[in-house]
């Protein structure tokens, strides 16, 4: 049976690590990379992949190959990257193309969560009974999700975050090494930082950090990080 064809959305540092998860799952065939409209990459291949065309030529790629059924951002989330530009996109593309969901085959997923589209979650990762994650977020290697929680969408949980949480809004980070206690609840637009322990619920457009955090209101030049638009 042959694999449904995709395109990986990206061409940095994330995408190198959303092509070894699609690899490793060993569902889909990654049909080409896509590069940002303002990048000029050295290199025409990533691990043997062609970069195929550019945002903007997406729809025409589509076009000539009506094959290609789906796609991932390979897209990293941080205070370097941009969760603005990950929202742009998904808005545009879910339109047109099918996300799909890569899932490592070392992942824990129960049959008993509800995983929506377009999520990339790593290896060793668990999600519990009864959770619900959104769309397009990344859940990354040795991070745990507790049974009945709710996550946004476009969220980024890091490596080795511990979740005993009720709810995590849209456009959130939680970073590395993080712990989240029992049944708190995380706004929108929320960044926990590494090895924080949140022991109190955070308003949207907060941030916390330390052990116990302390959850302050984030100023101009965090937003701006974690807002700008860069390239893909």
């Amino acid at each position: 049976m042959s694999k449904k064809k995709i395109i990986v959305i990206g061409t940095g540092q994330q995408a190198k690590v959303t092509i070894d998860n699609i690899e490793e799952q060993n569902k889909y065939e990654i049909f080409g990379l896509i590069e940002s409209d303002n990048k000029n990459n050295s290199v025409n291949n990533i691990y043997g992949y062609n970069i195929v065309c550019s945002d903007s030529e997406i729809e025409n790629l589509l076009n000539d190959n009506e094959d290609i059924s789906g796609y991932i951002l390979g897209i990293g989330i941080g205070v370097d990257g941009s969760l603005k530009i990950r929202n742009k996109l998904a808005n545009k593309l879910d339109k047109i193309l099918e996300p799909v969901n890569i899932i490592h085959p070392s992942a824990n997923v129960s049959r008993r969560a509800k995983i929506g589209k377009g999520n990339i979650i790593e290896a060793f990762s668990k999600i519990c009974n009864d959770s619900i994650v959104g769309d397009h977020c990344l859940i990354q290697s040795f991070s745990s999700i507790n049974h009945d929680q709710i996550i946004g969408n476009n969220t980024m949980i890091a490596c080795n975050v511990t979740l005993a949480g009720k709810k995590i809004g849209n456009n959130t980070i939680i970073a590395e090494g993080s712990s989240i206690g029992f049944k708190k609840n995380i706004g929108n637009n929320c960044l926990v930082m590494d090895g924080s322990v949140l022991t109190k619920n955070m308003p949207d457009d907060h941030m916390a950090y330390g052990n116990p955090a302390k959850v302050i209101k984030k100023n101009d030049n965090i937003m701006k990080m974690l807002y700008k638009e860069t390239k893909t």
